[in-house]
């Protein structure tokens, strides 16, 4: 082979490496923000929808509660758009940086919920470790 053909090889097969790693930076980057808005949302009594759960799925934000589940699209940072409703979807965040509460703006009305703390879940052979660690401490 040609020096210069397998430099122009080099070259393509490198570029083409590094696209395809700044792309899976990119989707991780993108997955790992929407963490940030992952939880239960509760809303006031008399309110439309009594508690919205967000989960991802892949890397889409997904809104779920008793009605069905609906995808959120992203518009800018904390701010989705719910098209299932043409709602407006936007995420208040504290000094820390943590999110607090989601204000849904739909059909006129503004539904804010408040961000309900997270209980961290154990395998049981997890629970019972922690356990017998705490306890032999």
């Amino acid at each position: 082979m040609q020096p210069n053909l397998k430099n122009k090889i080099m070259k393509k097969f490198f570029l083409l490496a590094s696209l395809i790693m700044g792309l899976m930076v990119t989707v991780n980057a993108q997955s790992s923000t929407l963490k940030d808005y992952l939880g239960k949302y509760a809303f006031p009594e008399g309110s439309p929808v009594d508690v919205v759960t967000l989960t991802l799925e892949d890397t889409v934000l997904v809104s779920n509660t008793s009605m069905g589940s609906t995808p959120l699209e992203r518009k800018g940072l904390d701010t989705f758009y719910l098209a299932a409703y043409d709602a407006s979807v936007i995420f208040k965040r504290d000094a820390s940086n943590a999110v607090v509460s989601v204000t849904i703006a739909v059909q006129g009305m503004e539904l804010i919920g408040k961000k309900l703390p997270t209980t961290t879940a154990y395998k049981k052979e997890e629970f019972y470790n922690e356990l017998w660690a705490s306890h032999c401490e």
